[in-house]
């Protein structure tokens, strides 16, 4: 099988083409505000931008990479593309690619007119925490600018040229989901993949409300956004588990979206797992944890084949087994999330 798992590292957003006309993002999250705080007041004009990078002593951008290596707690400043801005249960983010090509998703108390768009060459000053090399990292964003105003501060010019956005040779080509990002690919706004992912799921189950269709799909991208996962997958997931029934309860006991089992909910510290917000934060951070054990001794796609079979039947089972267990209803399981993901990677 010539299949691999779609990385997230090296793309915020791209466009899946499947029958339906599904659109898919991928984004690695590379921060967010501290627990128990709200984001900080925005410093998104010019003037307070240069008021705040004066008081903070900051002269220059640094590399992304510093984020990777400090710990303690650090203010610096960024540059980079913004490639959309999208609200999550009432939290205003913005979506950030940074020069290394990696994104990082930042909340925001407001967003300026000016960063509703695409590839948007921005500054932004932000304060990074990290208690020890083990901790994830805890960022706040505190200020944004234009890089044409932001260079002309710096001690010497920097240039942070735009991408470029040349469309498709072909009017009537549909957006691509290579990975090499052939001539046909598309940046799609995240603002843009709410909906079409709503009418995914609508079509999938038809009892569902409109409205609940659309808490479905924001919860879906927000949380793949925060853990890095590729909503595609997360997608597939869930259409397998439950076919986007919040209410759904197995024979064994799973419930609600991501089918999580009792225990496992009170592991990830769902307290009500047929609450559609806490299911899907649980079920993408579970699988987030089995891609990060398995991926660190295995390729993509067996990381991704163990990662769901240890879903399915738990990681304890696939240790037992050295692989994918022996259960029939397991390697079914496998082989259709891995299908679904394939037809909505556009393979």
């Amino acid at each position: 099988m010539s299949f691999r798992l779609c990385r997230v590292s090296n793309v915020s957003l791209r466009t899946l083409t499947v029958a339906l006309g599904v659109f898919g993002v991928a984004a690695s999250y590379a921060g967010q505000a501290q627990a128990g705080q709200g984001p900080a007041p925005l410093a998104g004009d010019n003037k307070s931008y240069k008021e705040l990078r004066k008081k903070l002593g900051i002269q220059r951008p640094v590399s992304p990479e510093a984020l990777d290596v400090f710990v303690g707690k650090r203010t610096i400043e960024l540059k980079g593309w913004v490639k959309g801005t999208f609200e999550v249960d009432g939290k205003r983010s913005i979506l950030l690619e940074t020069e290394n090509k990696e994104s990082e998703v930042f909340e925001a108390s407001a967003i300026p007119e000016w960063m509703t768009g695409q590839d948007i060459p921005v500054r932004v000053l932000i304060e990074a925490r990290r208690a020890s090399e083990f901790d994830p990292l805890s960022v706040k964003l505190l200020g944004a600018a234009p890089e044409a105003f932001a260079r002309t501060l710096d001690p010497k010019p920097v240039t942070l040229k735009p991408k470029n956005t040349k469309p498709s040779a072909s009017k009537n080509s549909t957006a691509s989901t290579s990975r090499g990002g052939g001539a046909n690919r598309r940046v799609v706004p995240v603002h843009e993949l709410v909906p079409v992912y709503a009418n995914f799921v609508k079509r999938q189950n038809p009892k569902l409300s409109d409205a609940k269709a659309l808490e479905i799909a924001n919860g879906v991208i927000g949380f793949s956004l925060r853990y890095g996962v590729d909503a595609r997958l997360i997608m597939a997931i869930v259409y397998c588990e439950s076919t986007f029934n919040p209410n759904d309860t197995s024979h064994t006991g799973a419930m609600g979206l991501g089918q999580l089992m009792p225990d496992t909910a009170r592991e990830l510290g769902v307290t009500n797992a047929y609450d559609t917000t806490q299911n899907l934060y649980g079920t993408v951070k579970l699988i987030r944890s089995h891609l990060d054990k398995y991926g660190k001794s295995h390729d993509d796609f067996r990381a991704l084949v163990l990662s769901l079979a240890a879903y399915n039947a738990g990681p304890g089972a696939v240790k037992r087994h050295g692989g994918v267990p022996p259960y029939r209803e397991t390697q079914r399981y496998v082989q259709k999330v891995i299908a679904v993901y394939k037809q909505l990677c556009g393979q």
